[in-house]
């Protein structure tokens, strides 16, 4: 429901252009009401909420930390803490590396982008998406193990036996 409601706008304000250079769909990088749209949507409000429940955590556990509470509790809201921690760290990789196409909207708004930004920018997703999956690695212990295991898994040796 929310990619329909996010593409709204592109279908009916007929916002979504052939880039010959791109070979690719794509919004203009111009100022309009959709663009802002796009920022606020896509990128303003789920950061926000992101770092906003992230806040409220680290203040519920300290609060927890300053009276008596049950050790189930205070290692359940830890737990959920350190979660929300690795949400922002994984976040703000994609938002550093996501810097170079932030760069190409705003030149969008005042001149014209350089003639492949988009194929530049999708090398820095690309990229980003490398260190996320290096970062969910690190974070993730089963998966950690799982795939160790596959990678030191002993062949299976077969020897014939004679009876």
């Amino acid at each position: 429901m929310l990619a329909f409601i996010c593409a709204c706008p592109h279908i009916a304000t007929n916002e979504i252009k052939y880039l010959v250079n791109d070979q690719i769909c794509q919004m203009l990088n111009h100022l309009s009401i959709v663009t802002v749209y796009n920022i606020v949507y896509i990128y303003i409000i789920p950061i926000n909420s992101i770092v906003f429940i992230y806040w409220k955590l680290i203040q519920y556990v300290r609060e927890m930390n300053k009276r008596v509470t049950l050790v189930n509790t205070l290692l359940r809201a830890q737990r959920e803490l350190k979660m929300v921690y690795r949400i922002v760290i994984l976040v703000s990789i994609l938002l550093i590396l996501g810097v170079p196409y932030t760069i190409f909207v705003c030149m969008g708004f005042f001149t014209l982008s350089p003639k492949y930004d988009f194929r530049i920018a999708y090398a820095f997703v690309e990229i980003s998406l490398v260190f996320v999956m290096i970062a969910l690695f690190k974070f993730t212990e089963p998966v950690r193990t799982s795939i160790l295991k596959r990678i030191n898994r002993r062949p299976n040796a077969i020897v014939a036996t004679m009876t």
